[in-house]
């Protein structure tokens, strides 16, 4: 009988999801990466990296964040524990500037 986890964590990112970010701002500052369909944006800092997925809110007209994840360069999803809390800090420093 196979044994499932049962080990789930709660995440500092789970309070930005449902927030409004600003696609137009991530466009131009070359700290981030948008996918080509604008579903994704990611920043990164050294070896590690946050993304977020994105959605369009066809009542409100506006794009909010869906979820988000920290990710390694060897594109390992991460907890908020495996990553340094000063590149953590760094990487949401960044993205808080696209929130609002």
């Amino acid at each position: 009988m196979s044994q499932y986890s049962l080990d789930v964590r709660w995440s500092c990112l789970r309070r930005y999801v449902g927030l409004r970010i600003n696609l137009f701002r991530a466009m131009y500052d070359v700290r981030f990466h948008l996918a080509d369909d604008q579903s994704v944006i990611a920043t990164r800092c050294g070896d590690y990296a946050l993304t977020a997925c994105i959605d369009f809110d066809q009542a409100f007209s506006y794009y909010y964040v869906r979820d988000c994840s920290w990710y390694r360069s060897d594109l390992n999803r991460m907890s908020d524990d495996d990553v340094p809390d000063h590149i953590r800090d760094e990487l949401l420093r960044q993205f808080l500037s696209l929130l609002g």
